[in-house]
């Protein structure tokens, strides 16, 4: 090992995974802030299913706290604009995943499987476009807003 490569403590092959760690950091933040703004989004949606006596708003207020921390949770602009973007696209895909999800799960027959999908599916992608969209975007978009603001 050449000096060059090396501060004494550790070599340049330890540091050279720095990109692979940003890279792993930003996914696992836009996993979990997805994951849960689209179970919270897909919740809100099915309120029936709650087993609690909860206002269903209260659920909708995680959708609103995981597209805010998408920001808060970054440490600069180009990081929070990928951990929002990928946080969205994750979230959107969990909610319509759930949704249509119970028909593989319990034992529909195939062509009644085939005759549901489609509605289920436009239900879900619906549900995702009114409640999860406007809630997580509009969140992190103001924070991104009053971010900006208060940092000038």
């Amino acid at each position: 090992m050449t000096e060059a490569n090396t501060n004494g403590w550790a070599s340049d092959s330890t540091h050279g995974n720095a990109r692979r760690r940003y890279r792993i950091a930003v996914l696992g933040k836009s996993l979990v802030s997805g994951g849960i703004a689209g179970l919270a989004a897909f919740t809100y949606s099915m309120s029936g299913l709650m087993t609690a006596s909860l206002d269903p708003s209260f659920v909708l207020g995680l959708v609103a706290l995981a597209g805010a921390y998408a920001h808060l949770l970054a440490h600069d602009l180009r990081e929070s604009i990928r951990v929002g973007l990928m946080g969205f696209i994750f979230g959107g895909l969990t909610m319509v995943g759930v949704w249509i999800a119970p028909l593989w799960i319990l034992p529909f027959a195939s062509g009644a499987r085939d005759i549901l999908l489609p509605r289920v599916a436009g239900t879900a992608v619906v549900a995702a476009l009114f409640v999860y969209a406007a809630v997580y975007l509009g969140a992190y978009l103001t924070t991104l807003t009053v971010d900006a603001y208060a940092s000038t």
